[in-house]
């Protein structure tokens, strides 16, 4: 009887410790998956910028031309009835492969230093899931994952006060178009936009304050279960 109690305390801590490592290990992919999200976001916008800088410069060169030119561009569209639409079709066609190519290559660079991450964290649940995890590595591996989601961090606040600032944005326009006819209708929709930005400014880094907290108290578990880990597996 005794020995079946040997047994089963260090087989019940075991699946407690694995059990809390799938939990921190969801925590960290929803994370990943933001932060690589957003970046894509990133990407998509530098993207439609760089089309957008394909229309400006190509209507800044007609300006160019006529400045230095004697207005020969806009007597070239006069004397040829149509090629004003040729000119701004080819601007078209040369402005959406630029600003694909351009948010592909972007989205590539943004997102590729979170692969490697969440590769190595889908191998780790692959071997808890797969009760391959008999080593202490897998705890190494957590807490080397949590060290570096703790280093996103300051990309994580961004991209949260990023959206607070953006429901703000949001109010305030709804807010003018619903009251735009008021005398006061712009100073308060701009309360109103104020008001909706701190809200979530303030909920985005309360939400924030308890991630590094739950990181650093992963953090001192895990660091613990390391240490019985090791002991069990020594004795």
């Amino acid at each position: 009887m005794l020995h079946l109690t040997e047994n089963f305390e260090p087989t019940k801590a075991r699946d407690e410790t694995f059990s809390s490592l799938l939990e921190i290990f969801n925590k960290i992919e929803r994370m990943i998956n933001y932060l690589m999200d957003k970046r894509r976001d990133d990407a998509g916008w530098l993207g439609v910028l760089a089309g957008v800088l394909v229309w400006f410069f190509g209507v800044v060169g007609l300006f160019v031309v006529n400045l230095f030119a004697d207005m020969y561009a806009t007597k070239y569209f006069i004397e040829h009835p149509g090629s004003n639409l040729v000119y701004l079709g080819a601007l078209l066609a040369l402005s959406v492969p630029i600003g694909l190519m351009t948010y592909f290559y972007a989205k590539k660079q943004y997102t590729k230093e979170y692969i490697p991450w969440k590769n190595t964290l889908d191998g780790l649940r692959k071997r808890l899931t797969e009760n391959k995890a008999e080593e202490a590595s897998i705890l190494e591996k957590t807490l080397q994952l949590i060290d570096q989601t703790s280093a996103w961090l300051p990309n994580l606040m961004r991209y949260k006060s990023e959206e607070a600032l953006t429901y703000g944005f949001v109010a305030f326009l709804l807010a003018a178009l619903v009251i735009a006819s008021s005398p006061l209708g712009m100073p308060i929709a701009a309360l109103i936009g104020v008001i909706v930005w701190l809200y979530f400014r303030y909920e985005k880094r309360k939400e924030t304050d308890q991630q590094i907290k739950e990181l650093k108290a992963w953090r001192r578990r895990f660091e613990e279960g390391k240490g019985s880990f090791l002991k069990r597996r020594s004795s």
